[in-house]
């Protein structure tokens, strides 16, 4: 499940485990377990990265400002 879906987050993860095995599993564990694995959850990007163009404006408007 969390490898095929690896924006799925633990604690559904566990909640799926104890409804197919009646047993309860804490977020933390599953957690730890696909850490152990080699496993990371996949962040979405907060920003895009800059590009030259947009970096050598930024320093420009920076450097306009800087007083």
């Amino acid at each position: 499940m969390a490898v095929t879906d690896r924006s799925i987050t633990s604690r559904t993860v566990a909640q799926h485990i104890e409804s197919v095995t009646h047993h309860s599993v804490s977020a933390r564990t599953i957690r730890r377990r696909l850490q152990q694995s080699g496993l990371s959850a996949r962040r979405p990007l907060l920003c895009l990265t800059l590009t030259q163009n947009h970096g050598r404006l930024h320093r420009q408007w920076c450097h306009e400002r800087r007083m």
